[in-house]
């Protein structure tokens, strides 16, 4: 459930409840029968007006965890011989991990691996395999989908940097294919372990990691991609983030809102939409596999207006706002102000004879 911030106002019997838009207000003794300019009244503190931001935020659990991307299976039988440690980074040209010694290699694309590559072949994947052999420094002409003599005298290269027969011929079983840089999040089999074709030898997941919050269903308007949101970490650091996807509507607990039509109609079912969200500074993460967090998404936000604690407000016998002005010589006048956004004890307000830096009082704190 969200976790929405309130305002919770301390103070003594100075403080009186307005009816009118929820506010606790503060008002001096005798408040109810004083003229508006009247100067008997003691004030508790003051405070300045002035010029900010009034934002409201809706606040949500969330976790803090590197995603998954793929688990490979092996391609190959025989005997697990190397694995990376769990945490390492893995780019473009990577041992992902080793069979027999033999090393199946990392490449960045989304062309699935589906077929051995050698001379003749033609497609997507053969333009994906000479891209990487481009930026690995083995391919010079420009990538094509078609696999060649200069491809397979490419792949020799490759192949005798690796340590591994020059075949120039690139088996399944010799490559992984992930979109980006990649992060070992688990290695389910250890070294010297028998592997057969189908085995998952390693979990890769993204190398920075992201926080998912299920946002209630009527909370969705606050994530758009790209919006901003602060993340509080477990030791209470606080740290930018923005929105980088919106799912689609499902049941609490993980069921799609499309295949449960039943339960959309079900009042008591609660229905929320995931939102990933991307650390502005992954750094702030590290040494944290997975953990719980907070996520504050701001709603309704209005910049450079003039604003007050809520306790500056009085409630006025008619309706409606003031704010006692106290004068360099102590005098106090109240003057009516209109109340905009009001959010974490701040008010914004809008009014004749209102300026930056216009002491007025308050309740005591």
């Amino acid at each position: 459930m969200a976790t929405r911030r309130r305002l919770v106002l301390a103070g003594s019997a100075v403080l009186v409840l307005a009816a009118v838009g929820g506010l606790a207000l503060w008002a001096p003794w005798g408040a109810s029968s004083a003229s508006p300019e009247s100067p008997a009244a003691p004030v508790g503190r003051t405070v300045q007006v002035t010029t900010g931001t009034v934002a409201k935020t809706t606040t949500e659990k969330g976790t803090l965890r590197y995603p998954a991307v793929k688990s490979p299976t092996s391609r190959a039988t025989g005997t697990l011989t190397a694995v990376p440690a769990v945490g390492t980074s893995l780019g473009r040209g990577d041992t992902v991990y080793e069979v027999d010694t033999v090393p199946t290699v990392l490449l960045l694309g989304t062309v699935p691996v589906w077929r051995d590559l050698s001379v003749g072949a033609k497609g997507a994947d053969v333009l994906q395999l000479e891209q990487n052999l481009s930026e690995l420094g083995y391919f010079p002409r420009v990538p094509d989908e078609e696999f060649l003599e200069p491809t397979a005298e490419a792949v020799r290269k490759w192949q005798k940097a690796l340590k591994i027969p020059q075949t120039g011929e690139v088996p399944q079983s010799a490559i992984v294919v992930a979109p980006d840089v990649v992060r070992v999040g688990a290695t389910p089999v250890a070294v010297e372990t028998p592997v057969g074709a189908g085995t998952t030898v390693i979990t890769l997941t993204a190398h920075a990691p992201s926080v998912q919050v299920m946002l209630p269903l009527a909370d969705q308007g606050l994530a758009s991609v790209g919006a901003a949101v602060s993340v509080t970490m477990p030791d209470g650091t606080l740290a930018p983030a923005s929105v980088t996807s919106v799912g689609r509507a499902q049941v609490s607990g993980g069921q799609n809102s499309g295949s449960q039509s039943q339960s959309q109609d079900d009042p008591s079912t609660s229905r929320v939409v995931p939102v990933e969200i991307a650390l502005t500074d992954p750094a702030v993460a590290d040494g944290l596999q997975e953990a719980s967090v907070q996520a504050a998404f701001i709603g309704e936000r209005h910049d450079d207006v003039l604003t007050v604690p809520v306790d500056a407000l009085l409630a006025r016998a008619g309706g409606g706002y003031e704010l006692e002005v106290i004068g360099g010589d102590a005098s106090k006048q109240r003057i009516p102000v209109t109340v905009g956004l009001v959010a974490d004890g701040v008010a914004e307000v809008s009014g004749d004879g209102l300026h930056d830096a216009l002491t007025v009082g308050a309740a005591s704190a």
